[in-house]
C-alpha cells in the first residue's frame, strides 16, 4: 500500500510541474508577442473606468442633493392626490 501511495504522490507532483512548465512556456510565448502592451492597456483602461466612475458618483451625489427637496415635493404631492382619489374629505360647514 505504501508504493501506491508513494507512486501516486509522485504522479502529482510530476503533474503539477508540467502543468506550471506548460502554463510558463504559454505565458512567456504570449508576453515576449505583445502581451505586456496588453497588460499595460488593461490597467490603464481599469483607472480610466474607475475615475469616470468616481467622478460620475460625484455628479451625481451633487445632483441628488440639489434636487432632493423639489424630487420630495412632487412626490408628496402625487402622493396627496392619490390618496384624495380613494377617500372623502370632510368639512364642516
Amino acid at each position: 500500500m505504501t508504493r501506491n501511495n508513494i507512486l501516486t504522490a509522485l504522479l502529482a507532483l510530476i503533474t503539477a510541474v508540467e502543468f506550471c512548465y506548460d502554463m510558463g512556456a504559454r505565458f512567456g510565448t504570449w508576453y515576449r508577442n505583445g502581451g505586456n502592451a496588453q497588460i499595460r492597456n488593461a490597467f490603464v483602461m481599469a483607472v480610466a473606468a474607475l475615475l469616470w466612475l468616481g467622478e460620475t458618483a460625484r455628479l451625481g451625489y451633487a445632483v441628488v442633493r440639489r434636487d432632493a427637496p423639489q424630487w420630495l415635493a412632487q412626490a408628496n404631492e402625487i402622493r396627496h392626490q392619490i390618496s384624495r382619489a380613494f377617500s372623502y374629505e370632510y368639512q364642516a360647514s
